[in-house]
């Protein structure tokens, strides 16, 4: 499963030269927020914290079914 980043917001805040990019995983109530220079950037920034959470394993799994609950038998 590939997950679909969908782009919901940019802005700036007052005094910090960067632009804030807010975007959500598709299907989803997760929301990720970058600061970047452009759009590449931020979805490169953005895909890299959903790789080191490891949320594109989590959420495979949720879709399939598996709680991930260790205890269960």
């Amino acid at each position: 499963m590939k997950i679909e980043l969908e782009l919901i917001e940019v802005y700036r805040y007052e005094g910090i030269p960067s632009k804030r990019f807010r975007f959500q995983i598709r299907n989803t109530n997760i929301y990720i927020n970058v600061s970047a220079d452009d759009v590449e950037e931020a979805l490169k920034k953005a895909e890299d914290i959903i790789k080191r959470l490891e949320l594109d394993k989590k959420l495979v799994k949720k879709i399939s079914g598996d709680s991930g609950d260790r205890n269960a038998k």
